[in-house]
């Protein structure tokens, strides 16, 4: 509780509002969803899901994800994603997650941007608050019906 506090703390005092909480590597205990949610946070992400903090929904959502410290684990993450695409291509919600050392690798970026062009006009990027907020609405107008 007291890291994910501190670290909220540090992006309001430089003016940032977070709203959720990403352990590295996606690996949250169970222990550390719930200092996300007491620390007054919407939505956290693993691997495979999106979970409301707040309704303690939990949405699949599988992420594209690479890995890039060597030549063969960034073979692997070519061939696997470009399976794994095709395969949630067709999701509602599709996440495409991007960290800094994938821009240093330009046959990984060049796959990046190959996805990225496939869904640029048949898909509207958004991020987790607002995705969240949208479920919610939908969840509210069902229990409305």
């Amino acid at each position: 509780m007291r890291r994910i506090t501190n670290a909220r703390d540090e992006f309001r005092a430089s003016g940032l509002t977070p709203r959720g909480f990403v352990a590295p590597a996606w690996l949250l205990s169970q222990e550390g969803e719930r200092a996300a949610r007491d620390a007054e946070l919407e939505y956290t992400t693993r691997l495979r899901t999106v979970r409301d903090l707040r309704s303690g929904e939990e949405f699949p959502a599988r992420s594209i994800v690479y890995s890039v410290r060597s030549n063969w684990r960034r073979a692997v993450s070519r061939a696997w994603n470009a399976a794994l695409f095709q395969f949630l291509e067709n999701n509602a919600f599709l996440r495409l997650s991007i960290h800094p050392p994938d821009y240093s690798h330009p046959i990984i970026w060049g796959q990046i941007l190959r996805f990225i062009d496939v869904m640029n006009g048949t898909r509207t990027p958004t991020t987790y608050r607002e995705w969240i907020a949208e479920q919610r609405l939908m969840a509210d107008r069902k229990r409305k019906e």
